[in-house]
């Protein structure tokens, strides 16, 4: 893949945390569950659907880091060449942030592969397909090339708040919810910045008419 970054214009999936009732009945092995049984079942599949989130919040953070490679295929704007490097320095310091957290939380994982394969192959030919589209001296170039790369960004940070967002309603932990609190936030600024830099730059003039 050329451009790692180009992984972010495919949606990413949201964590949802689904409730799960007590009951008395057979489990999957064949043995009685009641209240506890089940609160520990529930507390496990919790915890396993976070993993899931923080998994992916992990890989998008690497995408995110390696994302100033694409400063290095074609030449840019200086407001273009700030913005990708901020996305790419915040992406390094999540995965950092990420990878330190996991050490200190014995049950935190960071390694798992919550995407059906499929999925995986859709974003695989999307990135292919940007790839093509931005090649060297071949692809497309100059502002058309900013505001594309820019709306993948924009595209790729709004789902990553939401994922916090919707993370930390369903962290018990206090410190891993108090870290995806502050984390959504951080992407609030990151999405607000390249929402600006898109209106300003790339969609309207201070009129309000739209640009070529």
């Amino acid at each position: 893949m050329l451009l790692s970054s180009s992984r972010l214009v495919a949606a990413i999936a949201m964590a949802c945390v689904a409730s799960a009732c007590a009951h008395v009945g057979k489990t999957a092995t064949g043995e009685k569950s009641g209240p506890n049984r089940a609160g520990a079942s529930a507390s496990t599949h919790q915890r396993r659907v976070l993993n899931e989130g923080y998994s992916l919040l992990y890989q998008d953070a690497g995408n995110l880091d390696a994302s100033e490679l694409i400063l290095y295929v074609k030449a840019e704007s200086d407001a273009m060449n700030k913005t990708v490097t901020a996305v790419a320095e915040f992406g390094g310091e999540l995965k950092r942030d990420l990878e330190r957290l996991a050490k200190s939380h014995r049950g935190m994982r960071l390694d798992l592969d919550p995407l059906p394969e499929m999925e995986k192959r859709k974003r695989a030919a999307i990135a292919h397909d940007r790839a093509r589209y931005f090649a060297p001296v071949i692809g497309h170039g100059g502002r058309e090339y900013e505001r594309t790369v820019l709306i993948g960004f924009w595209n790729g940070i709004n789902h990553e708040r939401h994922l916090c967002q919707v993370m930390a309603a369903a962290e018990p932990d206090p410190t891993l919810k108090k870290f995806l609190l502050e984390t959504e936030k951080r992407y609030d600024a990151l999405y607000e910045r390249v929402d600006e830099l898109l209106n300003k730059e790339y969609f309207r003039d201070p009129n309000g008419k739209s640009r070529d």
